[in-house]
């Protein structure tokens, strides 16, 4: 199916009173969109009569009511004229699925035969051609091509549309190089619709077409790849250090930044990170909300960089910060020094792609592997990203679920990689990430490379003797994470699925084809011999863990708990040891018949692909292996300072139980180990003081003896105009009052606050089951409310789309737990309200809080005021820093827990916290300051 016009597409799109059309669902509204390459040429739409009541909810969607069907036509009527347009017609739509069962149920109903022509789903292309969209929705993909789309959930609009979202995806498919459309080919063939028939066609242009002198694609080997840009070899200019001046009123950031605003707090920061590194001291920086901390930090890191001619390394707990530095801030910084910079961000090895990897697999998908429906949409979607890619970062795409199982397949790892020997090696991403790293002025990392680098020598950032870690409040959970250990049931199986002996897929084809080509390698028979041994070690795990799940898990059978806390010599009982034997000895047998095999067939003569398909082979026994020995340690070994736990979902299934071992105390490993290892280290955040003290932290980190700096800057927000904290006296309490009537008392107050707000409201929950029973109470008064709520683990469980989804609607309310406490910025009319439903102290089962708690007691401590005040205290603060964000906010923070006023502890929150109005009143009250307070902030808007 080419663009010209000798191929007619038409678009279709259906609106109906609900999904089930085998239930009795029937159309209401259809809409159609005639496409030739010139672009759309007809367009029709109409209402469809029927029979069945429009539900409440769909007329909210679409607009559509009883009346407006009154006269309209039946599809019987309209049958002739659709007929006619869908005659040598690719019939399209965005969920081919759902409107064709709508379609062809109308048809049977009017006496007409299925639609049986040709079928292609934008979904499904979408996800191809854009393998890196947050979504894929009809109104995220018209926002994305600012396509014009006035009326959502519409048939006419919605089918126009779909009908250039076609347009676009068909001339881009048309653009890309003959040899990526060559592999699509064959990755498309077992597609939904028929994509592949657009790909063939497609083909058939490009062939003409040359890329050798192309600026845009590289053509290497089986692949089109984005050509890289030259690296810099400019010499590098120094710089001098002058933060009144960069940072000034008059100063260089503000001639070329637009929203730029004093901030005395950013130049004494500034000033100091830089006489840390001249004088190679430590720092601990606490620097609150609006403080510009990041710039604050970066221009004495590229000064230094300049003046040492080595990187300095900036380590972020997540993803987002990372692209913010680099994508914002960077380059609002080049701006300012007028001079170009080398910012470059570097994960871990298992980020990147492996080519050569990808190539044996599409080898594979063409003989006798049989590949998933997602693992072939995968497949398509890496091809085009290898076409856009500059850096290979598994983070950049949005694959589908069985996706990510094959990029465990397809990631860069250590063992199977031959370096300079692969023929893919000069344009592997890996290496040529860390070779931008040790080029660059600035690294990018996260603190678990950060901690696998150092822990794990994996050598995989350049030496460094400068190091900022940015998100310092995560530092040792996450050297806590790195230091201990963890094993599941699906990792086995995991394992096991790689060598493909259920599916016969995955390695034991291909084994089976070189064995075909290699007779005298081994026999027929010593391949069953493997394949019955590798049945056999897949029954052993399974016992084993059924074994475990009972020892530890059900062990008291009266109530589930999430995480239960084990000693080692205690589980392993004589029944649990036995199968635990079987185990290592069925383990140990694959492990050796494999690398038997690898070490003698390597003495044949082998082609590339063979050679990639033995070093697979290779890695996957050395995973074997590893998985194996951390079983036995956190099985057979119990070492002082580690807490055991396992984990297990609430049916208590095994093949949902995961093992754990973690360190309880790091503050001296981190002081002996970590911290001598750089000249000198700026830790920072807007969350390291309990009670305007940094000791916690020190503790915490073992910085005692190292003496650090610190230094503390408040906000420069007005929180004293800006907003106020208010509590209500009235609301009941879980010790006293139980669960159930304190989670009717939030729904009902948030109830009540919606007809105040006005707006936008984020919701902070320190427990998943509270979240889901607020939810559901909540949710039948939402639409009557007119007010959309999005609810983690109701509403779906990724942070960031629910974020997006919460900003796109003015009237909304989001809930969630941990993640939703930091790392969310949401300034002005995006949050008006912030309602903190209980003070965030740790659950007390958790296990790692547990162990420190025992071990801080046993040593004659108080366990609530040196660790679980202090960890509240914490994430209090940074909840609480979700509401004002830029110096033009206002809001007012709920906190539905009397505590924060009754206790005697509640003052060490509320000490910690920027000067803020508060009140401390009955709930209605406070529900008429809120009402007062917005009235006041809109009369001034």
């Amino acid at each position: 199916m080419t663009i010209d016009n000798s191929n007619k597409f038409v678009v279709i799109d259906v609106e109906t009173t609900g999904n089930r059309p085998q239930d009795g669902d029937r159309m209401i509204e259809i809409g159609l969109a005639v496409v030739r390459a010139d672009g759309i040429t007809n367009r029709f739409s109409s209402f469809v009569s029927c029979d069945r009541e429009i539900p409440a909810f769909v007329s909210r969607l679409t607009g559509i009511t009883k009346d407006d069907l009154l006269d309209a036509p039946s599809f019987s009527e309209l049958a002739p004229d659709i007929l006619s347009d869908l005659d040598g017609a690719c019939l399209v739509a965005h969920h081919i699925d759902f409107d064709l069962q709508f379609l062809n149920n109308e048809l049977a109903r009017a006496g007409y035969d299925a639609f049986q022509g040709p079928m292609l789903d934008t979904v499904e292309m979408a996800r191809m051609l854009y393998p890196t969209l947050d979504g894929y929705r009809l109104t995220s993909l018209a926002d994305h091509f600012s396509l014009a789309h006035k009326n959502p959930h519409r048939a006419g609009s919605d089918a126009e549309v779909t009908g250039e979202l076609l347009l676009l995806m068909l001339q881009k498919l048309h653009a890309l190089p003959h040899v990526t459309l060559q592999q699509l080919e064959a990755c498309t063939t077992d597609m939904f619709s028929g994509l592949h028939l657009c790909v063939y066609e497609a083909m058939k242009t490009a062939r003409t077409r040359h890329y050798k002198n192309d600026s845009t694609y590289d053509i290497y080997q089986a692949f089109a790849l984005k050509k890289q840009k030259e690296a810099r070899m400019d010499p590098k200019a120094p710089i001098a250090f002058n933060a009144e001046h960069f940072f000034g009123m008059d100063g260089a950031l503000a001639s070329v930044s637009a929203s730029f605003e004093h901030r005395g707090g950013q130049v004494e920061m500034a000033d100091n990170v830089h006489a840390c590194f001249s004088a190679g001291k430590h720092l601990i920086v606490e620097a609150a909300t609006g403080t510009g901390k990041t710039l604050a930090y970066l221009y004495p890191a590229i000064f230094k960089s300049r003046e040492k001619n080595a990187p300095v390394v900036i380590a972020t707990e997540t993803v987002a910060l990372q692209q913010q530095i680099k994508d914002r801030d960077v380059p609002l910084l080049e701006k300012g020094l007028g001079l170009p910079m080398e910012a470059t961000v570097l994960k871990g090895r298992g980020h990147y792609l492996c080519l050569q990897k990808f190539a044996l697999f599409l080898e594979e998908i063409r003989g006798a592997r049989q590949a998933s429906y997602d693992e072939h949409l995968s497949a398509a979607q890496l091809l085009i990203w290898l076409t856009e890619t500059e850096t290979g970062d598994v983070e950049e795409l949005n694959l589908p679920n069985g996706g990510y199982a094959l990029w465990e397949e397809l990631k860069s790892d250590q063992e199977s990689c031959t370096r300079s020997n692969c023929t893919y090696f000069s344009r592997c991403y890996y290496p040529r990430a860390k070779n931008n790293a040790r080029q660059a002025d600035i690294i990018i990392t996260n603190h678990a490379l950060l901690f696998t680098d150092h822990f794990h020598g994996t050598r995989t950032l350049p030496a460094y003797e400068y190091l900022i870690v940015d998100e310092a409040h995560h530092l040792e959970e996450a050297a806590g994470r790195h230091l201990g250990a963890s094993i599941s049931y699906q990792h086995f199986m995991r394992l096991h699925n790689q060598f493909g002996v259920q599916e016969h897929a995955g390695l034991f084809a291909n084994i089976s084809v070189f064995i075909d080509t290699h007779p005298t390698a081994v026999s027929a028979d010593w391949l069953n011999e493997r394949k019955q041994e590798l049945h056999s070690l897949h029954h052993e795990w399974n016992q084993l863990f059924t074994a475990l799940q009972t020892a530890i898990v059900q062990k008291d059978k009266r109530k589930w708990k999430k995480s239960e806390v084990y000693i080692p010599e205690e589980v392993v009982d004589t029944h649990v040891f036995d199968v635990w034997k079987r185990v290592e000895a069925s383990g140990r047998d694959v492990i050796r018949a494999w690398r038997s095999f690898v070490h003698a067939v390597k003495k044949e003569a082998l082609t590339p692909p063979e050679e990639t398909l033995l070093q697979k082979l290779d890695t996957l026994c050395n995973d074997l292996e590893e998985a194996q020995t951390i079983l036995a340690s956190l099985l057979t070994s119990e070492e002082k300072n580690q807490v055991y736990w396992a984990e297990s979902d609430a049916n208590q299934r095994p093949d949902r139980l995961r093992l754990y071992r973690r360190p309880i105390n790091i503050s001296e490993q981190l002081a002996e180990d970590f911290f001598t290892n750089a000249k000198s280290i700026v830790l920072t955040s807007a969350t390291l003081t309990v009670k305007e003290s940094f000791q916690y932290t020190i503790d915490q980190l073992g910085l005692t003896d190292a003496r650090p700096e610190c230094l503390q800057l408040p906000s420069p927000f007005q929180y004293e105009k800006q907003a106020q904290l208010l509590v209500p006296e009235d609301f009941p309490e879980i010790r006293l009052d139980g669960e159930e009537r304190f989670t009717e008392a939030v729904a009902q107050f948030l109830r009540a606050l919606t007809f105040r707000v006005n707006g936008r409201m984020l919701v902070l929950f320190t427990s998943h089951q509270m979240v889901k029973g607020v939810a559901k109470l909540m949710k039948p008064h939402m639409q009557d409310l007119n007010y959309s709520l999005f609810a983690q683990g109701v509403s779906g469980d990724n942070r960031s789309k629910l974020v997006k989804q919460f900003r796109s609607h003015e009237r909304s309310m989001l809930m969630g737990t941990t993640t939703f406490w930091e790392g969310i910025d949401l300034p002005g009319e995006d949050v008006r309200a912030l309602v903190i439903v209980r003070l965030p102290f740790a659950p007390p089962d958790d296990p790692v809080y547990m162990a420190k708690s025992k071990q801080i007691e046993a040593n004659g401590g108080s366990a609530f005021s040196r660790l679980a005040l202090p960890r509240a205290v914490l994430r209090f603060k940074q909840g609480f820093g979700r509401l004002i964000r830029t110096k033009r906010d206002r809001g007012l923070v709920f906190v539905l827990d009397k505590r924060l006023i009754q206790a005697r502890y509640g003052k060490v929150f509320l000490r910690s916290l920027p000067t803020v109005p508060s009140l401390f009143a009955p709930s209605e009250e406070l529900l008429a300051r809120a009402e007062e307070f917005y009235r006041q902030g809109d009369d001034i808007r």
